[in-house]
């Protein structure tokens, strides 16, 4: 099948760490899932304060959200607009969508990351960071490392020391906020390194024993469960491995 080079994410990393087989069904075998009404709603939320932050009016910015989900039947306008008035932009705030591509070590062949952050202020003492969550549940900053690796490639990109991280949940108005020293960055590096490393050396055996992919990238059934799409199929497969 000849050895595929991936180009990570924290999704795809968080993925693999939930369950190794969704991840294999999605990134390496590429099946589809299927484009659900949260998902829609974020996708368009996002680019709805991306183009006001870029100078578009309001209005303008909901229609491009609408377009962005291809008109999702599930999404409406007046849901997008809502949860736009309440993120807390203006017109060239900051830096929206900033993307980066790193590699994660200083070793040639060292796995490269990639990913967007949602909104970056550079000021003169400080540099923060924005990421945008239309959950209907909160959680802290550090219970995941998506802030940190974006707090990681800043450093990185803007040459800091120090990074204000924020978690905006626009249901609830609600600002979690941490600040990351290249220490805290550190960890969230080394866990996406070494993550990723691991799914390497996977891909390397998946290419040379393809008949034993169930075992290479096997399920790891957990509450997670509930919101996969590929459950049944899964569940036929493995239900003697299942105690969730």
């Amino acid at each position: 099948m000849g050895l595929m080079k991936m180009i990570f994410s924290f999704s795809r990393l968080s993925l693999y760490e939930t369950c190794p087989y969704r991840f294999r069904l999605k990134y390496i075998e590429g099946k589809e899932e299927p484009f659900t009404k949260p998902k829609a709603i974020g996708k368009a939320v996002h680019k709805a304060i991306e183009m006001v932050v870029k100078g578009s009016d309001p209005k303008d910015a909901v229609l491009n959200g609408i377009v962005e989900i291809d008109f999702h039947p599930e999404v409406s306008s007046e849901e997008v607009g809502e949860l736009l008035k309440k993120a807390p932009v203006t017109p060239h705030i900051g830096e929206a969508e900033v993307y980066f591509r790193l590699p994660l070590s200083d070793s040639p062949s060292s796995p490269e990351i990639q990913g967007y952050i949602d909104l970056v202020k550079q000021g003169e003492w400080e540099t923060t960071l924005w990421d945008w969550k239309t959950n209907h549940k909160v959680y802290g900053v550090l219970d995941t490392h998506q802030l940190g690796i974006y707090a990681w490639a800043l450093m990185k990109l803007k040459g800091t020391n120090f990074v204000t991280g924020h978690l905006y949940f626009l249901r609830f108005n609600k600002d979690i906020t941490h600040v990351f020293s290249e220490e805290n960055a550190e960890k969230a590096r080394q866990w996406a390194y070494d993550t990723a490393l691991e799914i390497n050396r996977k891909l390397f055996l998946l290419d040379i024993m393809p008949e034993k992919g169930d075992e290479i990238f096997p399920p790891r059934p957990s509450s997670a469960c509930h919101h996969c799409p590929f459950v049944i199929e899964c569940y036929l497969k493995h239900a003697q491995t299942w105690r969730i």
